[in-house]
């Protein structure tokens, strides 16, 4: 089964679910919610988290987090061992709580706030638990509504903010005139159009967090690495791949075969690994038309063993050369 691509750095900012398995109840009355949040706010002060929302349902929670240190994946160790540990406990059960590791998405710290911050605090009420999301004592939103409310390990001001100006009071009253304007409306999900199911926000966000996982190390285990790695130009491939099949690379124009192996194992890489249309692709190595691309991915396929060679050559060079062929 392939692992969740886990982008920490210092100062990223998250939307994060954790689900319980095969959806049953993470808590079973309030004595359990209560716990809940009390490891949550251990949690919050324990790894310096800057919690901007969370809402906790009885069979999942949200959390809207910011970590100052790249310690996502650590506190959220943290905070689903410790608690199952506890409700193990209680309930005289063994085995696992939550499905599998929790859920991350990577969310640009600009122009988010309001929107993810709505979407956490309407989730009682899109289930049908509440009718307001004031009604609802088991997230953050009536500390973001009413003063008295607030919790000390939670983070009101960065969302407050983008509500002045005025005083903290009208802001206040902004936000629920914000969240509450929607609730009757259909549900739309700021993450629906994540990159990859995880990156949330604008083209130069997910541009800066590509660059930044270029440096990662290739893990097999881990195909969205993969994806999400910057790529190399169809240009580049194709001068890398000429040079190291220089025997067949001048019948690489349209209309002539070549039997190198090399522009199948060139194709193969452009479509399978970089992810690459077959009309680029065929415009860029010397195709007739894009069935014969897909002919050529389908012949190395098929035929792993004669390309294996041509193929780790390929990518050994493009490994190389990789931080100067990027864009």
């Amino acid at each position: 089964m392939a692992r969740p691509l886990r982008i920490e750095y210092a100062g990223a900012l998250y939307h994060v679910m954790s689900r319980g398995n095969e959806q049953r109840p993470i808590v079973r009355d309030d004595v359990d919610r209560r716990r809940r949040l009390d490891w949550l706010r251990r949690t919050v002060e324990t790894y310096g988290w800057r919690l901007h929302a969370f809402v906790l349902m009885d069979n999942h929670e949200h959390l809207f987090v910011e970590t100052p240190e790249p310690n996502l994946s650590a506190g959220m160790q943290y905070l689903n061992g410790s608690y199952t540990s506890y409700f193990n406990r209680r309930m005289g059960r063994v085995g696992h709580l939550f499905q599998g590791r929790f859920k991350a998405h990577l969310v640009d710290e600009q122009g988010y706030f309001q929107a993810v911050s709505r979407y956490i605090h309407l989730n009682p009420v899109r289930a049908s638990l509440v009718r307001c999301p004031g009604e609802y004592p088991w997230s953050s939103y009536p500390g973001y509504v009413r003063a008295a409310q607030a919790v000390p390990w939670a983070t009101y001001e960065r969302v407050l903010q983008d509500f002045g100006p005025g005083d903290e009071a009208a802001r206040r009253r902004r936000y629920g005139q914000y969240v509450e304007a929607v609730a009757e409306e259909p549900h739309v999900s700021p993450f629906a159009t994540a990159v990859e199911g995880l990156i949330v926000g604008s083209e130069d966000f997910v541009r800066r967090i590509k660059d930044l996982l270029g440096n990662r190390t290739r893990d097999k285990g881990m195909p969205i690495l993969e994806r999400l790695r910057p790529r190399p130009s169809l240009e580049a491939v194709a001068a890398v791949a000429k040079r190291c099949f220089e025997a067949g690379a001048e019948r690489w124009s349209v209309g002539r075969r070549s039997k190198s192996g090399g522009r199948a194992a060139a194709a193969y890489l452009c479509r399978c690994r970089y992810g690459y249309r077959c009309t680029e692709i065929a415009a860029a190595l010397g195709f007739a038309s894009v069935s014969s691309v897909s002919r050529s991915v389908r012949d190395v396929e098929a035929q792993k063993t004669r390309y294996r060679r041509a193929l780790r050559e390929l990518e050994r060079q493009l490994d190389r050369e990789e931080g100067n062929l990027t864009h």
